[in-house]
């Protein structure tokens, strides 16, 4: 694929700019996982000016929140949409019905049991906490860098349950399965069985997930621009892959990372430098002038 040409940003200076929701992963981060340089200081700036900043990732709440220590008032936008947090307080959130929790269960556990089976295990993504009952630091190794909060546990039904019965004070706002090594076969043996009823995505090389069906980052940023009282016209998104498409829509200042995925980009309004040229961090100094 050819890489495209960032836009030029005089196409964009000088808009009345007062939401940026951020991919994480490929967009604001490089290869590397590095934030851009001078990151808090163009925090600063866009706090002076009175500009939300809310990083939008597959990432738990709690993760993305130790990612910026220090910014009192954070917004972030986790779960791909499924829950969004301003200064610790939930803006919205949107819990998965119990009866497809329980079935996604049983068929990880299928397919993850025995001699054959894929290795990898199933992540239920709570407001509050994440649960593994696959408890081995190889697998949860893998699992944390993501859901800094993690419990693990030795039944997830029996987790269900007592959030059903008002013993366990947390919500299930996705499911994830993560794979060492290619997702694929895991999720489809397991959450693809959903994605009739429910939004299913393959969201990394080692990570699916599925929630509500209409809940996504698009649908994160509408309820935090309700939330905030802005519009549109007044909002930047930024995105490299296919859980980033439905944000494209929701800003007119909609950019597509130069190493993006083709989908994205013909999404996108326009093209920024990619992530390992701090493109996010160009553009909105471009942006606020």
């Amino acid at each position: 694929m050819t890489t495209p040409t960032p836009t030029d940003p005089a196409r964009y200076a000088g808009a009345d700019l007062r939401l940026a929701a951020v991919d994480m992963d490929g967009t604001l981060l490089d290869d590397d996982k590095n934030f851009p340089p001078g990151m808090d200081e163009l925090l600063d700036q866009m706090d002076a000016r009175g500009v939300t900043f809310a990083p939008a990732s597959g990432r738990q709440v709690w993760t993305l929140i130790d990612m910026f220590p220090g910014r009192p008032g954070m917004t972030v936008i986790g779960e791909n949409g499924g829950i969004v947090m301003r200064d610790g307080v939930e803006v919205s959130s949107s819990p998965l019905d119990a009866t497809t929790m329980r079935e996604a269960v049983r068929l990880v556990r299928e397919a993850t049991s025995g001699p054959d089976g894929i290795d990898g295990g199933l992540v239920m993504c709570g407001k509050q906490f994440a649960y593994v009952e696959r408890t081995d630091d190889r697998f949860v190794d893998g699992v944390m860098p993501y859901y800094h909060r993690t419990k693990r546990v030795d039944d997830q039904i029996a987790i269900i349950d007592a959030i059903e019965a008002g013993q366990i004070d947390d919500a299930i706002v996705k499911l994830a399965v993560y794979v060492i090594g290619p997702v694929e076969p895991l999720a489809q043996a397991t959450l693809a069985h959903f994605a009739d009823t429910h939004q299913y995505a393959i969201s990394g090389a080692n990570w699916a997930d599925l929630q509500i069906r209409g809940v996504d980052k698009g649908s994160a940023v509408r309820d935090l621009q309700r939330f905030l009282g802005v519009d549109r016209s007044q909002t930047a998104v930024f995105g490299d892959a296919g859980n980033d498409l439905s944000m494209m829509s929701e800003g007119d200042l909609s950019f597509a990372m130069a190493n993006a995925s083709q989908d994205v980009v013909e999404a996108a309004r326009f093209v920024a430098p990619s992530n390992n040229e701090a493109g996010v961090a160009q553009v909105l100094r471009a942006l606020l002038g």
